[in-house]
């Protein structure tokens, strides 16, 4: 999505845009930025959108800069957060622009990396892990490949437990394949870039960050499929969180 899409959902961001700190159920990423917090450190949210995490993050450092490509959703953010006098918004696109913005300590970036093209993402990669001063700590979600396969896979078995005969079964659970190997899975139509979690090592450890800490922010079934069985449960569905250190 652009900037002209995204100022679009800006009004109905909370009803169209999965809330992922709100379904963070074991708090992981409350209790990382409870542990970086001190008196001193600054902080930025890239991708803010409306500003979910802006209160977790204003009430924990000195400085928090709310960085967003969409104008509207800053907008939008700025009112939801009148009496925080610690945010400054950024207006910018980092698969674009220079960094407008001073490195931080602590850089939260929630399922900010998706687009498809490689040629946009990867410069928004360079360009968030830059946005770390070095000994800072980046604090990233992002969609697990592993965990779509997964979904495919309790897909199949749904269509095998109501009678569908094997082939039909798998072919009502494929995933679109084009950018598979990549990790390019269509959501809604849209492709959207899912990661492994030995790619994002590889990803941070060649940018200079040591990864310190990756595990599963694990969501419901509903949250993939509109009625789940009741027989649906353990493994769930998940984003990854990687916590890393910049030391380079």
């Amino acid at each position: 999505m652009n900037e002209r899409d995204w100022d679009k959902v800006a009004d109905s961001f909370e009803e169209e845009i999965f809330n992922v700190p709100a379904n963070d159920s074991r708090g992981i990423i409350r209790n990382w930025l409870d542990s970086l917090a001190t008196d001193e450190a600054e902080a930025t949210d890239l991708g803010c959108g409306v500003g979910r995490t802006l209160p977790l993050l204003a009430d924990r450092f000195r400085h928090v800069f709310a960085v967003d490509v969409s104008s509207q959703c800053l907008e939008v953010a700025a009112k939801a957060n009148p009496g925080r006098s610690n945010i400054t918004y950024v207006h910018a696109d980092l698969s674009k622009d220079r960094n407008s913005y001073p490195a931080t300590d602590v850089v939260l970036c929630i399922n900010t990396l998706l687009n498809a093209a490689l040629e946009v993402r990867e410069p928004l990669v360079d360009r968030t892990c830059r946005s770390v001063k070095k000994g800072g700590h980046l604090l990233l979600v992002v969609p697990s490949l592993n965990s779509t396969l997964l979904t495919a896979y309790r897909h199949l078995q749904w269509n095998l437990r109501d009678g569908m005969d094997a082939r039909e079964a798998q072919r009502a659970a494929a995933l679109n394949g084009k950018g598979l190997e990549h990790g390019i899975v269509h959501i809604d139509g849209v492709p959207t870039k899912h990661y492994l979690r030995e790619e994002l090592e590889a990803m941070l450890t060649d940018r200079g960050f040591g990864v310190l800490e990756i595990e599963k922010i694990e969501y419901p079934w509903t949250t993939e499929f509109a009625e789940p069985p009741r027989w649906m449960k353990s493994p769930y569905p998940w984003d990854w969180f990687v916590a890393a250190r910049r030391t380079k």
